[in-house]
């Protein structure tokens, strides 16, 4: 019975995309974001169904005499699973790369580097306006990565010589980090 009601559940859940009409953006590219840490963004579909997202981020933060630079790299799968001419539900992995000084996000203060890996998982859903216009939002899932700079390999470091971290969280893009996106 069970093995019976699993494969029922495993057929409609792969049946369901193919049954969906989502808008039809193939071939159209849109500008906006996805993540807020990487605005600058571009959103490529190549069929109705499935796009890629890169986005880009920079920071530059003045820290008197010198600066700290940070960066950011985020690359997204959009899939869309059910969709309409007016809306998309969609399931979107990424990974995002981000490059931070730890005289702006650290806690000694050297001149040195986080290095930054993050994997999402993120259903969501596209609203359009239009033709042209779209507002998203999204929730999800994600495992982060950091490689520490050297001087937190010390036993009397604040991570206690560890030099990698391993974080897992949800979160939520909501009414404050609303993303978008203008289609060509």
């Amino acid at each position: 019975m069970l093995k019976r009601l699993t494969f029922a559940t495993v057929a409609v859940l792969l049946a369901l995309p193919a049954l969906a009409s989502a808008k039809d953006l193939a071939g159209r590219f849109g500008i906006g974001y996805f993540n807020t840490d990487a605005p600058v963004g571009l959103r490529y579909w190549f069929s109705p169904k499935v796009g890629v997202d890169l986005g880009i981020g920079y920071e530059l933060t003045d820290l008197g005499s010198q600066n700290a630079n940070n960066f950011w790299l985020e690359v997204g799968i959009p899939y869309v699973v059910l969709g309409d001419d007016r809306a998309n539900f969609f399931i979107r992995p990424g990974i995002q790369y981000a490059m931070l000084d730890d005289r702006a996000y650290g806690l000694l203060g050297v001149d040195d580097t986080w290095n930054v890996l993050t994997f999402t998982i993120a259903p969501g859903a596209e609203v359009f306006f239009g033709d042209h216009f779209s507002l998203e939002a999204s929730h999800g899932f994600g495992v982060r990565y950091t490689m520490l700079p050297d001087a937190y390999s010390a036993p009397s470091s604040p991570t206690g010589g560890e030099d990698t971290l391993l974080d897992a969280a949800t979160f939520g893009r909501g009414t404050t980090e609303l993303g978008f996106h203008f289609y060509f």
